[in-house]
């Protein structure tokens, strides 16, 4: 089913679209070209149909999160999820070649070819399940055959919007041929519908035609709820009699029937064809049962504490290990209502003034009249840290640095400055007066913390022509302070003269997001970490000159946070795991682990070789890299946090809340205080220039606070 594609704009931000690559029921796609990178895209626009609902637009901006979150050489890289006047988007990798479906009808493919598509189908699938997404609409149209012989995944996690509150006249929207009997029935979805879409698919690419066909969906409906598969003749399969087998398995009606996981299946399809390809071990029945079990207490967890999208792949993944688990199932479909029921708020910013006011103004005077006294922490606040151990005391300060204050009840509330747009992410120069906020409209600002004004705007050509850019997710300056660089969802690495506001010609990128930027101690070198699973390692000599030299180390998983101490790189990654590295022979040193969940930000206090490392699970753990140990473990109220700061011994933890915790890591246990702004304001990130802190808003401004 699909609808009349919506008229082609001629742009959409930096996206020039070209033309019209396909419609369906959710939306129209577009081959676009990025202007910023010089690349041509895929862009996805949601249906002006579903615009006016604000579920819809939730549901395709989680998905298209979880999607971008799935980096496999078998799946569709997800570059960016945006907002234009269109409505939302997804940018995604533009694929050359063509769809399975297409292939199907030529009967271009050789059988064993076949097959071999469909076990790194199958592969693709099981890493997605495995991290807590489910396709839902697996079929030839969805496959994409390339260039070079390989297949990949599309529409990854958008088809959960094709559920029963989207449908017309009672027809549940999708493909029905390759809907599962439970999907039809409308029982509760989990990994073994795809696995059975998998199966359909094995089945048409093998004969030509689906296992089950009819005049009408209703028809159709019935003969896979109801009626038995009848496996086709051997003649017609083309394939060794075992994969029959595969396939009957696959498309038993009983969802415990079929295969344990994907992976299973991809194995059983493998050693059916005879293929040299190598098989996965399979688990052993009681550690799947019991990493299932484990998945399953850590949603529960995340549930109680309000993490839903947390929650959510916890869920998913207990039921890619044990598929039969009951418990999972019943705790998908709640946390899937309570996400669905979640409101959706916008919040307009609030004029900012884009200097103090004048002396002797009212507004000054306002300004200087007491303040009401801070609110008291919040009711669930952690009165203390649970301690690992106590941390050794910091290297002392050198002669010519101020000392910070040892309380950190010491600070007061100085001024607020800034100006509108919002800002989601900042960073202190090391002369702790330059301040760097990283713009919702994709520029940076720099701002002087004494004077409290701006002191450069660095805008892209881009930006200028259209005053909108991929924002940034990632900064870092090096320790002269000279140069600046950001980290772009769009995969770029972009590199700013601070002296003059300029950006260098030289481009270099990734191939994803890059949350991860930190210059070498000695500003030789600048290390970029993508989640397209890689780190980079730049020559900003060459940089400079034009050239854009680097070093590729390929990772186990995609980088979220990197920090330079000293001679050792730290990368902090997906899976949850830390990686020390020796900075000049790249050697890897060491592997820390202790945090739950994705590792979102590290931030480094060289001097005391102390790295706080924030996760996904509302968790900063303390680590002392000399001890290549955890020191101290800080949890959070209610979210995870959106910034670090850590200096002299003092951690500052931004988390989208109006308090900015600040803890004392030399106390033992470590003790803890709240700088708190305006009801209502929320701290995205933090910094702690000397002898203060500074609580960035998501609002564009600042809160200073001194000693």
């Amino acid at each position: 089913m699909s609808e009349t594609p919506r008229p082609l704009p001629r742009a959409l931000g930096k996206y020039e679209l070209r033309a019209v690559l396909g419609s369906g029921a959710m939306g129209t796609v577009y081959a676009a070209h990025d202007q910023s990178l010089d690349r041509t895209v895929a862009l996805k626009l949601l249906s002006p149909a579903l615009l006016g609902r604000a579920d819809a637009i939730a549901r395709f901006e989680r998905e298209a999160r979880a999607a971008a979150r799935l980096t496999h050489p078998g799946i569709v890289t997800v570059y960016e999820l945006g907002h234009g006047d269109e409505g939302p988007f997804i940018a995604m990798e533009l694929l050359d070649g063509v769809d399975l479906a297409a292939a199907i009808a030529e009967r271009r493919l050789q059988p064993g070819l076949r097959l071999r598509l469909m076990v790194d189908v199958c592969r693709a699938l099981d890493f997605a399940h495995k991290r807590g997404v489910i396709h839902r609409d697996v079929k030839p149209a969805n496959i994409r055959l390339t260039a070079d012989g390989s297949v990949k995944l599309v529409d990854f996690g958008i088809a959960r919007l094709r559920d029963s509150h989207l449908t017309q006249t009672g027809i549940v929207l999708g493909t029905p041929q390759y809907m599962s009997p439970e999907v039809l029935r409308g029982a509760a979805v989990d990994l073994r519908a795809d696995m059975w879409a998998a199966g359909v698919v094995l089945h048409e690419l093998l004969v030509g035609r689906c296992p089950f066909e009819a005049d009408s969906v209703a028809s159709l409906a019935y003969k896979i709820v109801h009626e038995p598969f009848v496996p086709p003749p051997l003649s017609a399969l083309e394939a060794p009699r075992e994969v029959a087998d595969v396939i009957e398995r696959a498309l038993r009606k009983a969802p415990e029937q079929r295969f344990l996981d994907m992976a299973e299946m991809a194995s059983a399809l493998a050693l059916a064809a005879r293929l040299s390809a190598p098989v996965e071990p399979a688990l052993a029945p009681a550690d799947r049962a019991a990493q299932a079990r484990q998945a399953l207490d850590d949603a529960r967890r995340k549930v109680a504490a309000g993490a839903l999208d947390g929650a959510l792949a916890a869920a998913r993944r207990a039921q890619a290990l044990d598929a039969g688990l009951s418990e999972a199932a019943a705790l998908v479909g709640q946390i899937e209502e309570l996400m669905d029921a979640a409101p959706t708020v916008r919040v307009a910013a609030s004029p900012v003034p884009a200097s103090p006011p004048p002396a002797n103004s009212p507004a000054a005077a306002r300004a200087a009249a007491p303040r009401p006294p801070a609110p008291p922490p919040l009711p669930d606040q952690p009165a203390h840290a649970a301690p690992v151990a106590r941390p050794p005391a910091p290297r002392p300060p050198s002669a010519d640095e101020p000392a910070r204050p040892r309380q950190a009840s010491a600070l007061r509330e100085a001024v607020v400055f800034g100006e509108a747009p919002g800002s989601h992410g900042a960073l202190l120069a090391s002369d702790g007066e330059r301040l760097v906020l990283a713009g919702a409209d994709g520029a940076l600002r720099v701002w002087s913390l004494a004077r409290r004004e701006r002191l450069l705007t660095l805008r892209t050509e881009m930006h200028r022509r259209t005053s909108r850019e991929a924002i940034a997710v990632a900064l870092a300056i090096s320790a002269d302070g000279r140069w600046l660089a950001s980290g772009h969802v769009d995969g770029a690495v972009r590199l700013w003269d601070l002296e003059g506001g300029a950006e260098l010609a030289c481009r270099l990128r990734h191939d994803a997001s890059v949350p991860a930027l930190a210059f070498s101690p000695d500003g030789a070198t600048l290390a970029s970490g993508g989640l397209d699973a890689t780190l980079k390692l730049w020559d900003l000599e060459g940089a400079r000159a034009g050239d854009a030299r680097r070093e590729l180390l390929r990772q186990p998983a995609p980088v979220t946070a990197i920090a330079w101490v000293g001679d050792e790189l730290v990368t902090g990654h997906a899976n949850r795991v830390l990686r020390v590295l020796d900075g000049g022979s790249r050697r890897l040193l060491a592997t820390l682990r202790g945090p739950e969940g994705a590792i979102a930000h590290i931030a480094a206090d060289p001097r005391a070789h102390w790295i706080a490392v924030a996760s996904q699970d509302r968790d900063v753990t303390v680590f002392d890299l000399e001890r290549r140990a955890p020191v101290a473990r800080l949890g959070l109220p209610r979210r995870p946090a959106s910034g670090l700061a850590l200096a002299d011994g003092l951690l500052a933890i931004a988390n989208l809340e109006h308090g900015v915790p600040l803890w004392d890591l030399r106390a033992a246990p470590p003790s803890s205080t709240t700088a708190w702004a305006g009801a209502g304001e929320s701290c995205v990130a933090v910094a702690l220039p000397p002898r203060g802190l500074a609580a960035v808003l998501q609002d564009g401004r600042v809160r200073l606070f001194t000693a």
